[in-house]
């Protein structure tokens, strides 16, 4: 039978929003760009996949004839969201064609049949564990940004390492994000119980995983987790999301976070530091965003200089002690640790040798590594 049905405007686009992402952009199978439409006895059911992350939605929906089809997933969240309508009616016309139509307008859209579209992977939700919104939200605004680029380093830093970690009555999460040259950690203790999470390897997320997680949680205040041998599951209000899992290692980050040397140490205005970096960070070199830190007694002058468009120096008031120290980091690195923190002060250890340590009393559980660079 062909697919006909009517469905709320809002509906479909707050589901497209979300698929179109997963829907891959280029690839060999051209299917992989479509998102599957098909009926039950529940609505509309749409499905995306790249191969690595399948995400599905379930929207109500009037059925007036049940089917099954694959459209554009751009060009529908396009059409879709250009419409003014609040109803919208789908019907499927012969080989694979579909109108879109509303009360004043309407459109044409080739489709491809729903079973050249992959299986959706197996799932169980028998112990799925919910955990806070909010929580997994923190873990993910503070790391991802230093998870590796692809090609910036080795692979099994181009995801997310998450961990679990019980002790006494207190269940805590961890994830930790780094690509070589700085490190990210960022721990939460859980209201809910994580016995039955099942973390006894390496769970490593892809990145693009990890985006599309973060946007799944602004759907529902509470998220079910599901790990598997080789995938990890999440499922927030009508949303499920599948992801396979990074089979690499994960460099041993604990012993590189107990072997930094806080003794020497500072402390500084979050707010003014991040918008001297700002300043600075015009004139440093594109490639490696190159900035000198020179401290001395209560005072920090940063610095950048390019050989093509100038130079940059800032002095800011700091509270600090130690010996005088001159010793340079990438500046975006060193901008965007602090951009997302809390707290109106927070301490820097620096060393010549070792990574930087930066970390807040208002950012509990956070703390932030980079490695010093020679100028």
């Amino acid at each position: 039978m062909t697919l006909a049905l009517n469905v709320s405007r809002l509906d479909l686009l707050a589901a497209l929003a979300l698929l179109q992402n997963v829907a891959a952009k280029k690839g060999t199978m051209a299917i992989l760009a479509n998102i599957l439409l098909e009926t039950d006895q529940d609505g509309l059911l749409l499905t995306a996949t790249d191969l690595e992350i399948g995400i599905r939605c379930r929207v109500p929906a009037e059925i007036l004839s049940p089917g099954a089809i694959t459209l554009p997933a751009k060009k529908l969240f396009e059409v879709i969201k250009e419409t003014e309508e609040n109803q919208i009616n789908l019907s499927e016309y012969e080989n694979f064609w579909i109108k879109i139509s509303s009360k004043n307008s309407d459109c044409r859209m080739a489709g491809i049949e729903a079973d050249e579209f992959p299986e959706f992977p197996d799932y169980s939700e028998h112990k799925m564990v919910g955990i806070s919104s909010l929580l997994l939200r923190s873990l993910l605004d503070k790391t991802t940004y230093a998870i590796a680029q692809e090609g910036e380093s080795t692979f099994n830093l181009t995801g997310l390492l998450l961990e679990k970690e019980i002790m006494a009555d207190d269940h805590v999460l961890r994830a930790v994000s780094s690509n070589g040259h700085r490190l990210a950690l960022m721990e939460k203790r859980s209201e809910e119980d994580l016995s039955d999470l099942v973390m006894d390897r390496v769970i490593l997320i892809p990145k693009k995983g990890v985006q599309e997680l973060r946007k799944l949680c602004d759907e529902a205040e509470k998220v079910f987790l599901g790990i598997e041998e080789k995938q990890i599951v999440f499922k927030a209000g009508s949303f499920i999301l599948v992801i396979r899992l990074m089979s690499d290692d994960f460099p041993n980050y604990k012993s590189i976070v107990h072997s930094v040397n806080e003794t020497n140490c500072l402390e500084v205005e979050r707010k003014k530091l991040m918008n001297s970096l700002r300043r600075v960070n015009i004139f440093a070199d594109d490639r490696f965003s190159a900035v000198s830190f020179v401290m001395a007694s209560n005072n920090m002058t940063i610095s950048s200089q390019s050989m093509d468009y100038g130079s940059a120096k800032e002095e800011i008031p700091i509270v600090y002690n130690g010996d005088p120290l001159e010793v340079g980091f990438n500046g975006r690195y060193f901008y965007e640790s602090i951009q997302l923190m809390a707290s109106e002060n927070i301490k820097i250890c620096i060393n010549k040798k070792s990574p930087c340590f930066i970390k807040g009393d208002d950012d509990r559980g956070y703390l932030s590594m980079i490695m010093p660079m020679k100028l």
